[in-house]
This record gives structure tokens, C-alpha cells and sequence, in this order.
């Protein structure tokens, strides 16, 4: 369970439905299995039946059931009963997969789960250091965090040393392949330390990340995803109406790239995480409803690059009550290692976050209309937070963010703070 309050100039001003979250939310409610067989094939399945939503809001939105002709653009659209502020519930699954093990060095894993790109993007929701992950791993890193597909992946038994390669549809979680175009992901990393002490040093960690694929215009209709804060207000959104009073769509096009970079130090009781990300993401503009037509407007790109730097102190307890970063590591079951004594701690995190992104509507082809969002989208925000953790299972956090927005965003500023009292089991 969250709480979620924010204030700031010109919050009040906003239209419903575009604030930040506020109020309390059922943030996650997940049921997960997992197993395993022969101790070469692990398993999981999980579903998440939160967060909880509201649907037209503003009370502005009509559902209707419209056509489109190829030849002549000619949009006809039949208006049905919209029901204004309806809550929904839309349980769907989350990490689906099964793992084949026959060698530390060599696993295939099938199924839906978190793509392998930057750091914090394969550990898991319930451990993150925040409540939500960095805004450069959330907004251009991994904004679908999760996605379907093949990873041929593996470590050295030492953990000196790990890789991972997949591919995947490149749609995003629960979404089947829309045009039989594949994106390619890999992670390696390299623990220097991990033979030379035994220390919480052993853990650091060097890696890099790529990703890379291909969007058909003909047949990828869906937007872009919003760059947001934590608490989900959008501060570059993939839609915006132009000079004819059309709305415009912003989606993926053509090339899709990122690399990556991360840098994981533990010492003593301090955790020093930081990642560096550029991707340079083709677009296109089309008008709603012709998303699908040959009826392009403009194609340009969003490209830039962003970090995170994070430092967080255990003021009770060590690194031990979590462990170390995960990387989507199946279960693996060992009996015969002896059961571990229950812990709790307390950990302070601070973290500074900037995006340097630039969106050019037109700089493949076209021109850009006048109230094309073209331009700088820089963003500079500060994180602080204290997490109470009994174990691993049960924690008590309270995050406090403040965010620097770009110029052409609704809020030039905003303060947003959450808390979350969470349990695992």
C-alpha cells in the first residue's frame, strides 16, 4: 500500500486526470509461484491485479468505433455511452518464464520477464532501493521494463564474470508481436573483487547494456510512453494537438537504440550505484485515428542521454538483509546450505537524477507544424529515502523527490512524497 502527496507552483492549475497521484493506492497486489525441477529447470508465474485506475477522469473522453479509408483518409467514427471516473481492474501477468539450466555457464530462458538493459532494471520491484526506479532507467531505459522473448545467458561459478543475449518481440509485457520485428538485448558485467576479498567489496560490479531493433510503420500503431515523475505526472507526453486542432500521435518508427553503462561499489555499510544511458528513438507523427494509414505527418527522433548517481548507508543492519543486485537470477533451491537468521535494518538512500533528451519531430522528413513539441527536454531531479526492512520481506519506506521540469512541461517544478508499508512472502 502507497500514500502519495504533492504540491509545488501551478499544481492546483492542472486539469483532472493530470496531477500527480495523491491519496492512497493499491500500488502492487501480486500473487507469484515458483518452482523447481531436477535442479536444471526453474519456473515462475506471477500476476499483478493492481494498481488500481480510474478511466476518464476529466470526464472528457467518448468511446467510439470508427473506420478509416487507405485511399482517402476519410475518418468515420459512431459515438457509444462513456461513463465518466470508472474505476478498473485489469489483472495481468507479470514474470512468466521457465529456465533450463544444464551449466552455470550456459541457461535459456523463455517466457515474459525484465529485459536485460541497465542494472536496475533486473531487480526486483520489491527490493529497489526507492519506491520507484531511477528516471532515466524508467523513462528511456526500460519504460516497459518487461518484455517476451528468448535469453541465452550465463556466469562463471565464481560470479566473477556474467553475460546475458535475447531476443524479443520489443512490444512490451502482454502485447503480442506487432510486426514481426525483433529487438535484440544483452547485459555483461565483470566483479573484479569477487576472489580477492571477502569483504562487501567482492560484490562491485562494471557492466555494460545494449539494445537495439526496428519499428514498421505500417503496422506498429501504438505511442511512445510518457516520460513521467515517480508519482506518474507526465512531463513529455507522445500526443499533443496541432494548429488544426487535430490530435497528434508521436510513436515509435524505424530504428530503436540504447547503450548503457553501470557501476555497482559497496563499502563498509555504503552502496554506490550509478548508470549512464543514451538511445536515439526514431519517430513518426500521425493523426489519431490514421495511426495505421499511410497518412505520415512528419518522422523525426527523441535521442539524448541520462544518469543516475545513488548512495544509500545501512544505519542498522548490512547489505546481507537484501544481498546484492540481482540480475533476474531464477530460484535456485541449495539444502545444503545452512537457513539464514532473520534480520531487519534501516537504510538511508539519497540519489540525483538529470535527462538531456532532444525531440526533433521533423529531422527525418516533413516539417513540423506550429505546436510541434520540438525541443530541449532536460530534467534534473533529487531523491531521498528511508526504508525499515524486516528481512527482505516486509518494508517500510518514505521517499521524498524534487524534480526541475523542462520548459515546455505544464509544472516548471514539483515536490512529490511517498510512502509504502509493502510485504512479500
Amino acid at each position: 500500500m502507497d500514500y502519495y502527496d504533492a504540491f509545488g507552483p501551478g499544481l492546483s492549475e492542472l486539469a483532472p486526470g493530470a496531477a500527480p497521484a495523491h491519496g492512497f493506492e493499491l500500488r502492487r497486489a501480486r500473487l507469484e509461484l515458483a518452482g523447481e525441477f531436477f535442479e536444471q529447470w526453474q519456473w515462475q508465474t506471477g500476476v499483478e491485479f493492481a494498481p488500481s485506475a480510474a478511466t476518464n477522469v476529466a470526464g472528457n473522453t467518448g468511446a467510439l468505433s470508427c473506420k478509416v479509408s487507405a485511399t482517402t483518409s476519410a475518418l468515420t467514427c459512431n459515438p457509444a455511452e462513456s461513463t465518466v471516473d470508472a474505476p478498473t481492474i485489469s489483472p495481468a501477468p507479470t514474470d512468466v518464464f521457465v529456465n533450463f539450466a544444464p551449466s552455470p555457464w550456459a541457461n535459456v530462458e523463455t517466457g515474459q520477464f525484465y529485459l536485460p538493459f541497465t542494472l536496475e532494471n533486473r531487480i526486483s520491484d520489491n527490493t529497489t532501493a526507492f519506491l520507484e526506479r531511477a528516471l532515466v532507467v524508467r523513462t528511456i531505459g526500460a519504460p516497459a521494463q518487461r518484455d517476451i522473448g528468448a535469453m541465452f545467458w550465463g556466469e562463471s561459478p565464481n560470479r566473477v564474470l556474467y553475460y546475458s543475449a535475447g531476443i524479443f518481440n520489443g512490444d512490451g509485457p502482454n502485447r503480442p508481436n506487432a510486426d514481426s520485428r525483433y529487438d535484440f538485448a544483452g547485459q555483461a558485467f565483470v566483479r573484479p573483487f569477487a576472489n580477492t576479498t571477502t569483504g562487501p567489496t567482492r560484490w562491485a560490479q562494471l557492466g555494460v547494456s545494449v539494445h537495439g531493433g526496428s519499428r514498421d510503420a505500417t503496422k506498429v500503431g501504438y505511442d511512445m510512453p510518457s516520460l513521467t515523475t515517480s508519482q506518474g505526472f507526465a512531463f513529455w507526453k507522445p500526443t499533443y494537438t496541432d494548429s488544426y486542432g487535430r490530435l497528434i500521435h508521436i510513436l515509435p518508427s524505424a530504428a530503436q537504440e540504447a547503450v548503457g553503462a553501470d557501476l555497482y561499489l559497496p563499502i563498509g555499510n555504503f552502496d554506490v550505484t550509478g548508470e549512464f544511458v543514451y538511445a536515439d528513438y526514431h519517430t513518426r507523427e500521425a493523426v489519431d485515428g490514421l495511426q495505421l494509414s499511410p497518412f505520415t505527418e512528419r518522422l523525426g527522433a527523441l535521442k539524448g542521454w541520462g544518469y543516475y548517481a545513488q548512495v544509500g548507508y545501512w544505519l542498522v543492519g548490512d547489505h546481507d538483509i537484501l544481498g546484492y543486485p540481482s540480475y533476474g537470477r531464477p530460484i535456485h533451491l541449495d539444502l545444503s546450505q545452512p537457513q539464514q537468521r532473520a534480520e531487519h535494518g534501516v537504510q538511508v538512500v539519497a540519489r540525483v537524477d538529470q535527462l538531456g533528451l532532444t525531440y526533433q519531430g521533423s529531422s527525418r522528413g516533413g516539417t513540423d507544424d506550429a505546436k510541434t513539441p520540438s525541443g530541449d527536454v532536460n530534467v534534473t531531479s533529487l531523491t531521498l529515502g528511508v526504508n525499515y526492512w524486516a528481512t527482505r520481506h516486509l518494508r517500510v519506506s518514505v521517499n521524498y523527490g524534487y524534480y526541475a521540469l523542462p520548459v515546455h512541461s505544464a509544472l516548471t517544478s514539483l515536490n512529490e512524497v511517498s510512502a509504502r508499508v509493502g510485504v512479500q512472502f
